[in-house]
């Protein structure tokens, strides 16, 4: 048997060739794992590479945005006060100060200490002014209001007295109704303050039980059961107070607990409110000489005059000694 031999060159082709295609299966071997390998893929195992992504092209560069311009200052655009004006202290007396204590020289130590002097004189100046011009115009010397001192408890006691009057006048024609929960702490604490009230003022007291029980301690013992009051006038908390002066109509006081200078404040206010007492008569009744207020309606505007001379008597036109009106309430039907 004779073997054959190959030609040198020819087996060195087929080495090189054997060698490119191992190289070749060993890099798609380390690119793709085999079919075996991918057992999640079952039996959909053909499947189609999606092309290559473009390269992006290069965006095109943002232009920097400008930063916006500052506003204008409008601080900048005022005229500098004038020199030793009250302003031009306020702006530079502790820009002075400063010069002064980092270098104290006499001559800077001198200048700080004559603009404070004239700080200070200019406010002595007005200070004076301040007192002469109150004390020449009622509408602005709260003492024509009020006096201050050992006098307000003599307007108190005065105020006091007229109150009393006005109260013992009104439990004549007027009376109180009173609204409670037998179960609430809060009405029987106001049950004692309305039991001291009707013993000083004379009022008459009825007391309306919403639950349609009598009170603790038995004050107040012919209560009487609500029959829809409550509804109809609104009540939501308990106490609660109404004055009463049939058949002209019925002022609400409170829906709360309140105490005896509180209760007989209210009272005198209520009436006043539905017209039962006049002005003349609640002004007596407030520790005060004479109520003057400025009148400020904005539905007149007033013309801001630059002379200050027309602005002040614009200001003094309004100065009005009389309180607003109040219109009575509608009257309250009793059955």
């Amino acid at each position: 048997m004779r073997l054959c031999r190959a030609k040198p060159r020819q087996t060195g082709r087929a080495l090189l060739a054997l060698g490119l295609s191992g190289a070749l299966l060993a890099a798609r071997a380390q690119e793709a794992p085999r079919f075996y390998e991918r057992s999640a893929e079952g039996w959909f195992w053909y499947q189609v590479e999606p092309p290559a992504p473009a390269p992006d092209p290069d965006p095109e560069p943002v232009p920097p945005i400008a930063p916006e311009p500052p506003p204008p200052s409008i601080v900048a655009d005022a005229p500098a006060p004038p020199p030793l004006s009250a302003a031009w202290l306020r702006a530079n007396l502790e820009r002075y100060q400063q010069q002064a204590i980092d270098d104290p020289s006499p001559t800077k130590v001198a200048l700080y200490l004559y603009l404070q002097k004239i700080a200070l004189d200019k406010a002595s100046r007005f200070t004076d002014a301040f007192q002469r011009v109150v004390q020449s115009d009622p509408a602005l010397d709260e003492t024509t209001r009020q006096p201050v001192g050992n006098y307000a408890n003599l307007l108190n006691r005065v105020a006091g007295q007229h109150r009393e009057a006005v109260l013992k006048a009104l439990a004549g024609e007027a009376g109180i109704w009173f609204f409670y929960r037998s179960d609430c702490p809060y009405c029987a604490a106001q049950a004692s303050v309305l039991r001291v009230l009707a013993d000083q003022q004379g009022f008459t007291v009825q007391a309306i039980a919403l639950d349609g029980q009598p009170l603790p301690k038995g004050l107040f013992p012919d209560f009487r059961r609500d029959a829809g009051q409550a509804a109809r006038l609104g009540v939501v908390s308990t106490p609660a107070l109404y004055l009463v002066r049939p058949p002209e109509g019925i002022a609400p006081l409170a829906q709360g607990l309140l105490s005896l200078n509180d209760l007989q404040q209210r009272l005198v206010l209520a009436a006043r409110d539905v017209g039962w007492i006049d002005e003349a008569t609640y002004a007596r009744t407030k520790p005060t000489v004479a109520d003057r207020f400025l009148e400020v309606a904005f539905d007149a505007p007033l013309d801001v005059s630059a002379d200050p001379a027309v602005f002040l008597d614009q200001l003094r036109a309004r100065a009005s000694g009389d309180a607003p009106a109040f219109a009575p309430t509608a009257p309250f039907a009793f059955e």
